[in-house]
């Protein structure tokens, strides 16, 4: 038991939203903290259920979708390590408005919702981190609409593929020359396509256009970009 409070402490100091606190704050939330482990499609909670906490994702990948009756999903979100699950719902006492499950085996600090509402009110610096991370959120998703709105899906795929706020969120982009970008999808086509609100067929399309034309070359969930100027441009 002791060696695992000692993970969770870690864990907490490694979150951006508990930076800057005293080890005895980070101490006590550990204590009351719990890990859970998912195995890749469990689900971690239904939209209209109460929110139990804050989930830290240690390891692994959380999808955040909507469900219509048809059984059609719309991904809203891949959380990925370091990233938190439910800051939105820990204040609204109507539950979770979306669905979360695992992408792959994951790993997740939970911190009950009256420990984290507890030190909020007795940490002010925490409060107005927490206030970030949702304004942070906020403005990722209204850019996110924005774009379903008024950009085409090739444009979208191309801002998701050079850096854009919401690839920056999803996934990770590095750069070995000017011209010469690598791509890591977080997650399969399929998801990936949901997220920019294309079809899977769409969003193949896309990719198969952009590599004729010699702009990326696709390599399973790797995507080389050849030539970043010229795929700025295309779009």
């Amino acid at each position: 038991m002791g060696s695992r409070r000692v993970d969770a402490v870690s864990c907490l100091d490694a979150q951006p939203l508990f930076n800057g606190m005293h080890a005895s704050d980070l101490a006590r939330i550990a204590a009351a903290s719990q890990f859970q482990k998912l195995a890749r499609g469990d689900t971690l909670f239904h939209a209209g259920q109460a929110c139990e906490g804050l989930y830290l994702v240690v390891e692994g990948q959380v999808k955040l979708y909507a469900k219509a009756d048809s059984g059609h999903e719309k991904v809203i979100e891949v959380i990925e390590e370091g990233g938190c699950v439910a800051e939105a719902p820990m204040f609204s006492e109507g539950g979770h408005s979306i669905h979360a499950s695992a992408l792959s085996d994951t790993t997740l600090l939970m911190v009950p919702r009256g420990v984290l509402v507890r030190e909020i009110e007795r940490n002010p610096g925490l409060a107005l981190r927490m206030l970030g991370g949702l304004s942070r959120r906020l403005n990722t998703l209204v850019r996110e609409i924005e774009a379903v709105t008024l950009h085409s899906g090739v444009k979208r795929v191309v801002d998701y593929l050079l850096g854009s706020p919401a690839a920056r969120e999803a996934g990770q982009v590095t750069t070995t020359a000017t011209r010469d970008l690598t791509v890591s999808l977080p997650a399969s086509k399929g998801t990936i396509a949901s997220l920019l609100s294309v079809t899977p067929e769409h969003f193949s399309r896309i990719l198969h256009d952009l590599q004729a034309h010699g702009l990326i070359s696709v390599q399973r969930r790797q995507i080389h970009i050849l030539d970043a100027q010229g795929l700025a441009s295309y779009a």
